[in-house]
């Protein structure tokens, strides 16, 4: 991995992924690294049915059942009797195995290798995860090492602050604590809503019951994007139980569609939504000369921008400025305000023995903090936007935290925008590029004398032809079905040239 060629020969691409090892020791053969390169999503064959599973599945058949002999009028007694002799004869059926000698054999194999694994991961310290890029390929590495840089992230880091930290003797305090607070956000509820009859309904969906609250962790995974530096990156496992599941969900319902209406035709959700515009805009506008230069600018951290009372005053300023309705689906500004910020104070999560509180932005997976980022960076967009566009007719537009727009102006006028951004914007990162040929997104764009030419871009510090990561919730068929399709349309969507299109 690293040195794979992309020149054109069909007969060497592969999809297989390859393990990426950093341990300095391990005693791992072929045949061990063989079955990891197959990535975190493959499941080895012949995994037994749990009989949980076939208790979920005979519920339907039950149902049908019971229809049937009330149908038929059959006796309490008798149709008893029969419902039993059936689910055993389901469940007996059922959990038989159906496998061929080759089968079981290899199932056999790979259960014996999956236990040496197993064992050797522990008897040398090691840690295997899959990698933070969501491709389909294991990490293998030193566990003190791995577990030494996640502290030093967690020490150095002002995204978060410890709020209680659990030991044997404050376990009942903890979860008092913790049951306190979601009281408290219960109760605010009732306040922020004063007249419960005219919003029952949405009180409803936001209530949390405290029974069922599953309280969030947080974990690490390697980021290697720059090699041969090792990273780590936080991630958030929460469910629908997590305290703030159903405001954010209320919220996110609210203010998506109102910032997406606002910044309609300026925002890219992917790739080929930002091919197809940009497309459009030069066949449009004829704007794309010899001298065009591309300017792309990212912008880090993009789910922990600022701390939760500049995101606040931008809620409230967008709402004033852009937005100049008092209501939105007949909730008053005011009450989303309040609301959002119960949301952002709330965050909550555990990590090594302790429990923390967001301080700036909040989990990676959230939707409502990508709306939150996106109102924020709203006001950046518009500055570049008087600066260039409505100016001089340019494109401009944004993923998430990308920035894309052209420049047919001189290229110290563009410094100087440049320099108030970073001048206005001090407190965030920013990656820029600029020329006639520069990677956005997943393409690779060059302004050949003024005619595009674009394909598409694999990072070079990325395995190229592999299949995306799959979590255990989701269906690995069809998920890799649609992933297949999608990458044959992006290849002829992004592809200018036909050999881009056969290597592709």
């Amino acid at each position: 991995f690293g040195q794979q060629s992309d020149e054109f020969n069909l007969a060497k691409v592969s999809f297989s992924p390859t393990i990426i090892v950093h341990a300095s020791i391990h005693v791992f053969n072929k045949e061990h690294l063989r079955l990891l390169s197959r990535g975190p999503t493959y499941v080895p064959p012949y995994q037994m049915t749990k009989r949980r599973n076939l208790e979920k599945n005979y519920k339907q058949l039950q149902h049908d059942l019971n229809r049937l002999f009330v149908k038929s009028n059959v006796n309490m007694i008798q149709s008893m009797f029969l419902q039993k002799q059936i689910k055993d004869s389901y469940m007996e059926m059922f959990s038989m195995p159906i496998l061929s000698q080759s089968i079981h054999e290899r199932a056999h194999y790979e259960q014996q290798l999956i236990e040496q694994i197993q064992n050797d991961l522990k008897r040398f310290n090691l840690i295997l995860r899959r990698t933070h890029d969501q491709q389909n390929v294991f990490y293998l590495g030193d566990r003190n090492s791995f577990e030494q840089l996640s502290q030093e992230f967690m020490l150095q880091t002002d995204l978060f602050e410890i709020d209680m930290t659990i030991d044997k003797e404050n376990v009942q305090a903890t979860r008092d604590y913790l049951t306190n607070k979601i009281k408290l956000m219960n109760c605010e509820f009732e306040n922020i809503f004063v007249n419960t009859t005219k919003y029952k309904d949405e009180l409803k969906k936001i209530n949390v019951v405290i029974d069922k609250v599953e309280l969030p962790y947080l974990y690490f995974l390697p980021d290697l994007s720059k090699q041969p530096l090792l990273n780590v990156k936080p991630m958030m496992l929460t469910t629908q139980y997590s305290a703030t599941y159903r405001l954010e969900k209320f919220l996110n319902q609210l203010l998506q569609p109102v910032i997406d209406i606002h910044q309609q035709g300026r925002i890219f959700h992917s790739g080929t939504d930002f091919s197809e515009k940009f497309h459009n805009y030069i066949d449009q506008y004829d704007r794309l000369r010899s001298t065009t230069n591309f300017v792309t600018i990212t912008i880090n951290n993009f789910y922990h921008l600022v701390p939760h009372h500049i995101l606040l005053s931008t809620l409230l300023d967008f709402f004033v400025k852009y937005y100049r309705l008092p209501i939105v689906e007949n909730i008053h500004i005011t009450k989303i305000v309040r609301l959002t910020s119960l949301f952002l104070h709330n965050n909550r999560f555990y990590y090594d023995g302790k429990i923390y509180r967001f301080l700036q932005g909040g989990p990676s997976n959230s939707g409502l903090i990508e709306t939150l980022s996106n109102i924020y960076l709203n006001l950046m967009d518009n500055f570049l936007i008087n600066q260039s566009s409505t100016k001089q007719n340019e494109f401009y537009g944004r993923c998430q935290n990308q920035i894309f727009f052209t420049w047919n102006q001189s290229l110290n006028e563009l410094e100087q925008i440049l320099k108030s951004m970073k001048s206005d914007y001090h407190h965030l990162s920013f990656d820029i590029h600029i020329g006639k040929n520069l990677n956005y997104l997943d393409l690779y764009l060059e302004n050949h004398n003024g005619i595009l030419y674009s394909r598409v871009h694999h990072q070079h510090n990325q395995q190229p032809y592999t299949l995306p990561y799959i979590s255990s919730k989701g269906n690995s068929i069809r998920t890799y079905s649609h992933w297949l399709r999608s990458s044959l349309l992006r290849a002829i969507r992004y592809c200018t040239s036909i050999e881009d299109f056969n290597q592709e």
